[in-house]
Parts: structure tokens; C-alpha cells; sequence
């Protein structure tokens, strides 16, 4: 297992989320319909919003509200399925969540819990855009649209500089054992990943 998650932060694992479509040379991610487990840190820390996850997913951290008054969830401390060079301490990084379809979900402050959703970008610097419901694909669209091939990739690169990840709640189970539910989540990924491999 441990030599699975050292992959999983080199690994965009693309045969789960083929970049099979193409816009003019930009190969354009299909949207994943069925919810993915994906780590936090994967999220947050993929600056290339090409490979970036598109379509649903599920996550697993610790529900946080930010200091400016939004939901986030927090990675969580793995160090015992973790190699140390693997591992960050427990809120490190987080992920904003948005209600935009599921204003009834109780979020609970403080606890673990495992979220299903849709993958989103928000502008910190924008509240007027923090109302809408953007994809990565969305926004690779419309930063492109009627853009020179010459300029395509500084374009891309500067997507991250405007916009973060975000995960859009459809629901959210709160749980006891959440590092031990993630491993479980990494061991179906690795034998998926293996299957897919060997077909």
C-alpha cells in the first residue's frame, strides 16, 4: 500500500478520467460520472488544471469553518498509511465546499466526514463568481475561447493564479474512523488501477 500512495502523488491516473477529447490541440478531460475517492492534497496541490479531476468525486477530511465564515474540509493526519515524505500534518491544506444544490445538508463543525460532490473552481479574488458553478473543464473553455494558440499554455498556467479547487456538496456522512475509511478507498484504487493495467 505504501508504495501505491508514493505513486499517487506523481500519477494523474488519467484511465479513470480519460483526456480524450480535443479542442483545437488542448486535450479536454470527460466528465467522471461516478464519485471518485480523491485525496484532499490531490486536489488542492494540482496546479495544471488539464489534469485537474472533472466530474464528481468523493473526499474525506475534517469539516472546518474558515475564518472568513465558508466550510472547508481539511486533509487529515495519515502518517500511520503514509510515508513520511508522503504525509502532511493535519490541516495543511484545505478545500472550500459550496452548497449550491443541497442548501438543506447540515454541515457540522469540527467533525470527520466523507463528502460526494462535483469538483468546482472558485475565485477568491471575485465574490460575484463565487455564485456560480464553474468546472475545471468550464474554465479551460472559456479562458481559451477566441485565444491564440500562441498564448494557450501561459493561459493555462495562469488559470491556478486566478482560480482554486472546490468541491460542490451533494451529500455529506459524517464518520468515526476516517483514516482508516481512506485507506480502504486507496486499496480499491489500487486494485482498479491494476485491473485496468492488465486489460
Amino acid at each position: 500500500l505504501h508504495c501505491f500512495i508514493k505513486v499517487i502523488f506523481k500519477m494523474t491516473e488519467m484511465k479513470e478520467n480519460d483526456l480524450n477529447e480535443n479542442m483545437e490541440g488542448i486535450d479536454l478531460l470527460e466528465y467522471c460520472f461516478y464519485h471518485k475517492f480523491l485525496l484532499v492534497e490531490e486536489l488542492v496541490l494540482q496546479k495544471n488544471f488539464l489534469k485537474l479531476h472533472h466530474g464528481r468525486c468523493t473526499v474525506i477530511g475534517k469539516l472546518i469553518q474558515h475564518q472568513n465564515g465558508y466550510p472547508v474540509l481539511e486533509n487529515i493526519n495519515q502518517s500511520s498509511i503514509l510515508p513520511r515524505a508522503c504525509n502532511l500534518p493535519e490541516g495543511t491544506v484545505n478545500l472550500r465546499l459550496f452548497k449550491f444544490v443541497t442548501a438543506d445538508v447540515e454541515l457540522k463543525f469540527g467533525q470527520y466526514c466523507e463528502v460526494c460532490g462535483e469538483v468546482v473552481l472558485w475565485n477568491p479574488n471575485s465574490p460575484r463568481d463565487n455564485w456560480l458553478s464553474m468546472t475545471p473543464r468550464s474554465a479551460v473553455e472559456l479562458e481559451l475561447k477566441n485565444c491564440d494558440k500562441a498564448v494557450r499554455k501561459q493561459k493555462i498556467e495562469k488559470l491556478c493564479d486566478t482560480y482554486l479547487p472546490a468541491v460542490n456538496i451533494f451529500r455529506v456522512d459524517y464518520i468515526d474512523c476516517a483514516v482508516e475509511l481512506i485507506q480502504r478507498h486507496l486499496k480499491i484504487r489500487l486494485l482498479t488501477s491494476n485491473h485496468k493495467r492488465n486489460n
